[in-house]
């Protein structure tokens, strides 16, 4: 292509081969053109640097680039790497399990009338649930808003390039999970809160949709919790965010339970803060997932671990930043806000 692209697609990949084929055939099919693919490899050991090659070579219209990290680096380094390569106005984001309906990027570019809208997020599917635990992740990607946005969801957003040259995404969680190369764990969460801070629009694209092909097990479910707990604690403390409500709560009802040792009516405290966490978990199932009562009864047993397994990791995290095991870099922002 002899042109420059006007958008720069990036996927981070790791030992997804066969899920990276469906991701890329489906932007073969986009109803926009004008975009290049550029995918980084986070030393996957599954044929994937193979595989791009003789994809490139089958499918030269997509205009698709690839790099290789050696060793693995993490999911945002892999984005920033890509960014920095990246020739398009725009930098739109996919994870590698996400795979792009035809008129995905069409629609996010559309939201980009105004100078001001620095980025827009879409919607993410679920695939139909198989087992408790994918029907308890129902929802967690679902962005609010008709229009300005509240979150981006890394697996699906479009951000001028140049702002994100300026705010590049955060690295500071690669030092320690380097092990997830791809990560629902709020990975494009501090961009939101630097865009936000500097007064530009984020908005909601809810007809630019992707299907995310993400399973779960028991034990990859309770383990997303408790680093999503670790990662929830390293950016509060980044950029000094009031504590998360449900975590607060969950925590003083635990706290709070040896003051029935010196009167039982005072167990009337810890139950007190238990029900303000209930209740807020309860909220969020219903009203920001948008769950049924019945999905929520059903699952609501797999909810109570998931947060005790965050709670636990958000504890861990302050530990080790209490004690100097881990440093990070603090931002105080103008206007801080919260994240999911």
């Amino acid at each position: 292509m002899s042109a420059k692209p006007l958008v720069s697609i990036v996927i981070p990949t790791r030992n997804r081969k066969e899920l990276l084929r469906r991701g890329l055939e489906a932007l073969a099919a986009q109803t926009f053109s004008g975009f290049e693919v550029l995918v980084v490899d986070d030393f996957s050991s599954d044929g994937t640097p193979q595989f791009l090659g003789e994809f490139a070579r089958e499918n030269p219209q997509l205009n698709l680039r690839w790099f290789r990290n050696e060793p693995q680096a993490g999911a945002n380094p892999s984005r920033n790497r890509a960014i920095r390569a990246s020739e398009g106005q725009f930098v739109a984001f996919l994870d590698d399990d996400c795979i792009a309906y035809p008129d995905w990027l069409e629609n996010l570019m559309s939201r980009f009338a105004s100078d001001k809208v620095a980025a827009v997020t879409g919607r993410v599917d679920d695939p139909e649930p198989t087992n408790i635990y994918e029907l308890a992740f129902k929802g967690t990607h679902r962005v609010d808003g008709r229009t300005n946005a509240v979150r981006l969801i890394a697996g699906n957003m479009c951000v001028r390039r140049e702002l994100l040259m300026r705010h590049m995404l955060d690295e500071d969680r690669a030092n320690v999970d380097a092990d997830t190369s791809v990560s629902g764990r709020g990975d494009e969460d501090g961009l939101f809160l630097m865009l936000k801070a500097a007064g530009y629009k984020q908005l909601v694209a809810e007809d630019a949709g992707v299907l995310h092909e993400h399973y779960y097990s028991r034990q990859s479910f309770f383990r997303q919790a408790y680093k999503g707990g670790k990662a929830t604690a390293r950016l509060g403390y980044k950029y000094y965010l009031r504590p998360r409500i449900e975590l607060l709560t969950l925590l003083f009802a635990y706290l709070l339970l040896p003051l029935g040792l010196i009167n039982p009516w005072l167990l009337l405290v810890p139950a007190l803060s238990g029900s303000l966490f209930l209740a807020a978990i309860e909220y969020n199932e219903l009203f920001r997932k948008r769950k049924s009562i019945i999905e929520v009864t059903m699952t609501f047993p797999v909810l109570l671990g998931f947060f005790n397994c965050r709670l636990a990791g958000y504890i861990v995290q302050h530990f080790r930043i209490l004690t100097g095991k881990e440093r990070i870099e603090r931002v105080r922002l103008m206007n801080n806000g919260s994240s999911d």
